[in-house]
């Protein structure tokens, strides 16, 4: 071994998984193929062991991980790959007995892939007679390329109108098939009660009681089957078939009497008495004797009748054996006990009806039956040590570490795979034996830790079902008029997230909970639907209003039925949301119609206002050029400026706007000193919150902001909220996660009262505040002054926990242009 091999481990040893898998998936080391085995089992990594798994592509080691891994997709991967190595001919798979041995331990969808894809019929015929699937039955009983395959699926379909659809469908392709589905459907008719076809059955058994009498046995088990056979009848016999059942019945039983008890002994008369007795009969032959000998002609006639058909009968059961041998000795080589079930006993059943058999036949099916008691004891004896491979593997999920869940789905899968062996050897599901009850006690053994667990889920359960409950009760409380759209919608939406979150209710009220969910949705789903069509049609009514205001020329008028217009559409809440967003823009183009007309309107005005253009450009000349020094004369020139202007009355909107910055200026000059002292108390605080940034942002230590910070107090109005920030931003860092909504609603409401430009990420929710906030002044008119709005939301801000950078940057910005837009 190389220096560099002892000092470095080779990559399907690295501790990073996904250099293993790699190099499990790809190197051509001899130790690593020498070490597959041991990975697949004891690697910690899944994606590694199925590497492994795959490189390895071993039959026994694909079988052993699709049970034994603890990874669910290593476990339904390597279970995939096993089936499909099971169905196929390759080299590596195992014996065939083997492989049909293994098939009791399959799951039911897992028996009819074999059933269906599995490429030797044996294994094919092994696996559909473990199958219990009507559908899958039936479907081999056409589709399977095996004609016996075709014929043991067949036996097995009990449903009526399957067996008509098979008839049906095999009638030109596999008249064997299909003659013996007719057969089937003929029996099946029988047990149903159906009056033709129990006619039909009672002759035959009639036939068979006349032949007991024509030849007596003693062997009581053909008339013993004879009797349990027209049992089954029931009441639906014809009454001339029960008269000649019974009649021949009662002979058959004297018969048996007259055996068990012979008579004595008659002595033989004189000849004397012989004569005188026939001289008697001949010389008065009476009606009833006549009558008599009719009757016993016509019986006769009637018995050999009956013995044809008797023998008729007789060599059709035979036919039928001779043809079933073939099929039943080719199942017992096959070595697939579970399809020779049906043969075994349709053969018992068939030689039960022409006793005695055959000596050719019967030396046939005596081996048959030999070597089928010697399959069925190994089938058992297979069934027993996978019997102890079941309670192993239970006993060693106490030790796995397995989550409840998955613990809980390995011990259902062991107690489904033993189900199936107790369906196999023709157990009841209450046959209790030594080792049934072992697995039982270490399955709930297994399972009791967790039953905490369970019980836990299922109060979580029932809390999420009262939950559900509770929508319910609100859903069905809804009034016939509903008041608030809004609230239904969004409840609307609750229900529909319930109906998606039915995994976590128990399982047995689900389907009732997903039906009430869905008629709860559907009956609001309808009230909604009507509402929106009530709330389209509205609003169509209001486009065409608004296209009608195009056609007035009062500009007021317009303005205030576009008001109008607006709150009512305000007020009908929201429709269909692509038809809303359609009927909105068709509003809004028509109220800019209308608008754009009184546009026109107002440039006429404007050319009507000319001549009074330039005594107003004169006195805003005027009004520009004042200046603030001597306060008194500029307050009396600026009186007189005012009046004159007021006189003119010029209608410019430009002028207007001119006018009043100019006027605005002067006052602002006079009033700075009076404005900057009672805005002081927010210049302050927004001073104080630079003090603060400066320690949240880390450019100033708290210790060097002590000193600013004491030294001037904060205005009464924020000083305990920057104070309690303070305190905050000097005692440890920002919290690293926060809600950002409520400090961006807040910054929405600065930018608005600043009148500044929201930016993108935030124009919904100013769209959505200025709404709101149009709605509740129309709705009750606030007494807010300015100061106090401002006064709020820096209060509220300062209250706030830190926000990012960004957001204090816009907050800052904010609240410098509000300081500045307050008188």
């Amino acid at each position: 071994m190389n220096l560099a091999r002892l000092l470095f481990k080779p990559k399907w040893q690295d501790k990073n998984a996904e250099v293993r898998r790699v190099a499990v998936a790809s190197a051509d080391d001899a130790e690593l193929i020498a070490a597959l085995p041991q990975i697949v089992r004891s690697d910690a990594d899944a994606s590694v062991r199925l590497a492994a798994l795959k490189r390895l592509g071993d039959y026994e080691a694909w079988r052993e991980r699709s049970t034994g891994d603890a990874d669910g997709g290593v476990r339904r991967t390597a279970r995939d790959a096993y089936l499909a190595m099971l169905c196929s001919n390759d080299a590596r798979v195992p014996a065939l007995p083997r492989r049909i041995a293994e098939l009791e331990t399959l799951s039911a969808d897992e028996l009819e892939r074999v059933a269906s894809q599995a490429t030797d019929r044996n294994l094919r015929a092994s696996a559909l007679a473990q199958a219990t699937r009507p559908a899958l039955i039936a479907e081999r009983a056409i589709a399977d390329p095996d004609a016996a395959i075709r014929l043991a699926a067949l036996e097995r379909v009990v449903d009526t109108a399957a067996l008509e659809r098979i008839a049906e469908r095999a009638r030109k392709t596999d008249k064997t098939v299909s003659r013996r589905a007719r057969e089937l459907i003929e029996a099946q008719r029988i047990g149903s009660g159906d009056v033709a076809a129990v006619a039909q059955k009672a002759r035959a058994l009639c036939e068979r009681m006349e032949a007991l009498v024509r030849a007596p046995t003693s062997d009581d088990t053909v008339y013993d089957a004879i009797v349990r056979d027209w049992s089954a009848l029931g009441n639906a016999v014809p009454t001339d078939l029960l008269a000649r059942y019974c009649g021949a019945d009662a002979l058959v039983r004297q018969t048996r009497i007259n055996v068990q008890n012979p008579p004595a002994r008659a002595t033989i008369p004189d000849a004397e008495e012989i004569q005188a007795e026939a001289q008697t009969v001949v010389a008065a032959p009476s009606i009833e004797m006549l009558a008599s000998q009719a009757r016993f002609d016509a019986a006769l006639a009637n018995a050999a009748s009956e013995a044809q058909r008797e023998r008729e009968l007789r060599r059709a059961h035979l036919h039928e054996m001779e043809q079933t041998l073939p099929r039943y000795a080719a199942v017992l080589e096959a070595g697939t006990v579970s399809a020779a079930h049906a043969l075994h006993d349709r053969l018992l059943n068939l030689g039960a009806m022409v006793v005695p058999l055959p000596a050719a036949l019967e030396a046939k099916l005596v081996p048959l039956h030999a070597h089928y008691a010697e399959l069925k004891q190994q089938q058992a004896w297979a069934n027993r040590r996978r019997r102890e491979m079941l309670c192993e593997d239970v006993e060693r999920l106490a030790q796995s570490g397995l989550h409840p869940d998955a613990l809980a789905l390995r011990v259902r899968e062991a107690r489904e795979e033993w189900q199936r062996l107790d369906a196999a050897e023709g157990l009841s599901a209450n046959a209790e034996s030594g080792s049934t009850r072992r697995f039982h006690a270490l399955c709930h053994r297994v399972l009791k830790p967790a039953k905490a667990y369970f019980d836990k889920r299922d109060e979580v359960r029932k809390s999420h079902t009262g939950e559900i409950e509770k929508l319910l009760q609100e859903a069905a409380a809804l009034p016939d008029e509903i008041g608030d759209w809004k609230a239904a919608g969004q409840l609307r939406l609750k229900l529909g997230e319930a109906l998606r979150s039915l995994d976590g209710v128990d399982p047995r009220t689900r389907t009732a909970l997903a039906k009430q969910l869905k008629a709860a949705i559907d009956k609001l789903a309808t009230r909604l639907d009507i509402h929106s069509d009530e709330v389209d049609a509205a609003k169509k009514r209001l486009v065409a209003r608004a296209q009608a205001l195009q056609q007035q020329s009062d500009g007021r008028a317009v303005a205030r039925d576009a008001r109008e217009l607006q709150t009512q559409w305000t007020a009908l809440g929201q429709g269909r949301r692509g038809s809303d967003q359609r009927l909105w823009k068709e509003f809004r183009a028509a109220l800019d119609a209308a608008f754009g007309q009184l546009d026109t309107a107002r440039k006429q005005r404007d050319e009507q206002s000319a001549a009074m253009r330039t005594q107003a450009e004169n006195l805003l000349a005027e009004i520009e050029a004042l200046r603030g020094d001597d306060a008194h004369e500029t307050k009396a020139r600026l009186r007189d400026i005012d009046t004159r202007w007021h006189a003119l009355g010029p209608s410019d909107r430009a002028f207007e706007q001119r006018y009043r910055k100019a006027h605005d200026a002067i006052e602002s000059s006079l009033q700075g000193a009076t404005r900057r002292k009672r805005l002081a108390r927010y210049t302050d605080a927004l001073a104080k919150y630079a003090l603060l940034r400066a320690i949240e942002t880390g450019a100033q230590s708290a210790d060097t902001v002590v000193a600013q910070w004491n030294e001037h107090p904060a205005p009464a109005e924020f000083a305990a909220a920057l104070d309690a920030r303070f305190a905050r931003a000097t005692a440890a860092p920002a919290a690293a996660e926060q809600d950002e909504n409520p400090a961006r609603d807040l910054l929405v409401e600065f930018e608005f009262f600043a009148g500044l430009e929201t930016p993108a990420e935030d124009r919904q929710r100013r769209m959505n505040f200025q709404v709101q906030r149009l709605a509740s002044r129309m709705r009750d008119r606030g007494t807010a002054t300015p100061e106090s709005e401002l006064t709020r939301l820096m209060k509220a801000w300062f209250a706030q926990t830190t926000q990012a950078a960004s957001l204090e940057d816009r907050f800052a910005a904010a609240a410098s242009v509000a300081v500045e837009t307050l008188p």
